[in-house]
């Protein structure tokens, strides 16, 4: 299940679930230093910010961007 942070309102981040649902999630639910476009995973019951996918994520939007201007 893909868990991206799409955005911060008041106390909860707002986060799109396999691209499809969006669900709020309490700030204290998550690790603090979780930030905008950050992939998370729930493990053991608590939410970690999923380094790799984050990372590939990242990668394939910035490759977007670059062929788009092409």
């Amino acid at each position: 299940m893909a868990i991206i942070i799409d955005r911060f309102e008041g106390d909860f981040a707002v986060v799109e679930i396999d691209g499809q649902a969006m669900k709020d999630i309490s700030k204290s639910d998550i690790p603090a230093t979780a930030k905008e476009g950050d992939a998370l995973k729930f493990v053991n019951g608590m939410y970690e910010i999923d380094v790799e996918e984050t990372k590939r994520i990242k990668d394939e939007v910035e490759k977007m961007m670059r062929d788009s201007w092409r």
